[in-house]
């Protein structure tokens, strides 16, 4: 029959968790992946099983049991390994800290259950963080096997001691991996959801581009920041020319795969910082902060170029792809940036199309 003190120390391990992986959703949210994710993760882990640790029992003197083994089982599953490393590491530290004559069996059944979460999330789980009851259930009973660290321990009667604690044990860390899992689990689902619902509000669907609203939000700061510097941002304004007699002819299929395909060519051909968008239908917009009209230009000829020179809608075919582009480069509102760029787009379509032309405004020069 498990103690009071055992028991009140699990409810507060279990209540001590709930709180700090509320913390996961948040970490999802203001975090990108990568290295800074995973760490942060890994730390709260970590903690999660510091305090359960601080929240131990003493079986016997030396030997202390607690709900650690959830919080340790589920950083790889929701961080990866490198959280399941630090996680790891930090209660390794804390349990050695508090000695004892199971101080080694307690390192070991820490890095034994966070290898079995390791394991979990490689083989059983997958990329996918929303995870089954099922699988939930398979991983709080597996993250209780390290427990046979127990007799190792030095002490008289060890296999006694291990009969006692296991089944308290199993059953608490098995239920705490079933809820805590299920609450992180449904907070990574609703971050995949705002996730997607932030990018379908902002990307086009076809192109993978920002959508028009999106690019005038971005450029708008862009610009003031520019102006109050006195730095130029270049505008590329970008149109399929005869797109739709390519829809006529080939079908919309194939006007879609035109687009797409240069989308690819301008991304290939921009810098990192600048900002690509499908303004709409047959037409993109490149914003180029800080470039020059010269550049602008050197970059918008290079766009035509490839275009040119790769575009066929099928191999044999004499029906070229090629773009027209306007580039307008100053000092100004947005409007007044986009207007100058589409007279210039309008000039290169009069001129013959398949050209890049330049309005003739001169970059102001800042106040």
């Amino acid at each position: 029959m498990p103690s009071p003190e055992f028991l009140l120390g699990i409810v507060n391990a279990l209540g001590v968790f709930a709180l700090i992986t509320l913390g996961y959703s948040y970490l999802l949210r203001y975090t990108q992946p990568g290295v800074v994710r995973s760490v942060a993760i890994g730390l709260m882990f970590g903690v999660g099983a510091c305090l359960a640790i601080a929240n131990t029992t003493e079986f016997i003197p030396g030997l202390f049991i607690d709900p650690r083994a959830v919080m340790l089982v589920l950083a790889a599953p929701f961080g990866g390994l490198l959280s399941a490393v630090i996680a790891a590491a930090i209660a390794c530290a804390a349990r050695l800290h508090e000695g004892g004559v199971g101080g080694p069996a307690g390192a070991g059944n820490i890095v034994a259950t966070a290898l079995i979460g390791v394991l979990f999330a490689r083989y059983v789980i997958g990329d996918a963080r929303s995870i089954s009851i099922g699988k939930l259930f398979a991983m709080g009973l597996a993250s209780n096997i390290p427990l046979l660290f127990i007799l190792t321990v030095p002490v008289p009667n060890a296999a006694e001691h291990f009969m006692r604690a296991v089944g308290p044990l199993t059953v608490a860390d098995t239920l705490g991996v079933l809820v805590l899992g299920r609450v992180l689990s449904d907070a990574w689902r609703a971050h995949q959801s705002a996730e997607r619902l932030s990018v379908e509000a902002t990307t086009d669907p076809l192109t993978g581009l920002s959508n028009r609203r999106h690019f005038e939000r971005r450029v708008g700061p862009l610009l003031q920041q520019a102006n109050h510097q006195g730095t130029p941002v270049s505008l590329l304004v970008i149109d399929v020319d005869h797109f739709k007699r390519i829809n006529d002819s080939f079908g919309h299929e194939a006007g879609d795969t035109v687009l797409v395909w240069i989308a690819e060519i301008v991304r290939s051909q921009v810098r990192g910082c600048d900002i690509i968008a499908r303004y709409g239908g047959e037409e993109l917009v490149v914003a180029m902060p800080g470039a020059d009209s010269r550049r602008a230009m050197t970059v918008a000829e290079r766009i035509r170029a490839v275009i040119e020179a790769k575009g066929r809608i099928e191999p044999g075919d004499g029906h070229r792809i090629t773009v027209s582009i306007g580039v307008s480069t100053r000092l100004a509102r947005y409007a007044d940036l986009f207007s100058a760029a589409d007279e210039a787009l309008y000039a290169a379509k009069r001129q013959g199309r398949n050209r890049v032309v330049t309005e003739p405004v001169a970059v102001a020069q800042a106040a």
